[in-house]
């Protein structure tokens, strides 16, 4: 259901990351300062569960690895 790599962008410092449905397919826009271990990317995750996906399933993903 997931593509296997994030979109990675530089939205500034207050940005904390996106998840949308394209294509039926879970497309994932982080940015590129997020540390993996962060406050902020334990949102993610859930993020991608409420679009019926699972962080874990992505191996390319720096949240994916650590999922």
């Amino acid at each position: 259901m997931q593509y296997s790599e994030p979109l990675i962008v530089d939205y500034g410092p207050k940005f904390l990351g996106h998840g949308f449905l394209v294509d039926e397919r879970i497309v994932c826009v982080i940015p590129r300062q997020l540390n993996p271990d962060s406050a902020e990317a334990a949102a993610l995750p859930e993020m991608v569960r409420e679009l019926g996906g699972n962080c874990g399933d992505c191996r390319n993903c720096p949240l994916g690895q650590h999922g």
